[in-house]
């Protein structure tokens, strides 16, 4: 039985049809094409948050729970001790990841409907020393709010986290 496929994904998603017919294409990692265009992709990426100079993208192929693993495995030694800003399921799913690996994680709860608060950050950072590490979801998709990425890395910048 020849049945359709479908792209199952964890969130309201609505997938354009000019999405779906780029996914028939097979792309090999080999490909030059594929190669061009990840590459692109990575330049694009480093110009939007200004670090031609400073950092390096790395792709990673996956969900977002993947690459929060991924973030966390490679980041945040074993001793470090992780805050995540909770204001929705994905970032309590990264609390969850995280102290499946074995970090020492806390949360700072927020309301689902509201974006979390970098001043309520900056007080949780001046009371406990010992974090090392700010996890935050820019967009937690299942109630719909975007978070103050900018306003958060700050504090963190501040706080050296």
């Amino acid at each position: 039985m020849d049945r359709n496929k479908i792209l199952l994904t964890p969130c309201s998603l609505i997938t354009t049809l000019r999405t779906k017919l780029a996914m028939l294409r097979d792309w090999g990692s080999w490909d030059s094409d594929f190669k061009l265009m990840t590459a692109k992709v990575c330049q694009q990426l480093l110009r939007i948050i200004n670090g031609d100079d400073s950092h390096v993208v790395v792709p990673l192929q996956g969900s977002g729970t993947f690459s929060v693993e991924a973030a966390v495995a490679s980041l945040v030694p074993r001793d470090g001790h992780i805050l995540v800003l909770d204001n929705g399921a994905y970032c309590k799913r990264a609390a969850k990841l995280s102290q499946m690996m074995g970090r020492r994680c806390s949360t700072l709860s927020f309301p689902e409907d509201q974006a979390v608060s970098p001043e309520t950050l900056e007080k949780a950072l001046q009371a406990d020393q010992s974090i090392s590490h700010v996890i935050l979801v820019h967009c937690e998709t299942g109630a719909g709010v975007l978070n103050p990425l900018e306003a958060v890395a700050q504090q963190c910048e501040r706080y050296n986290k």
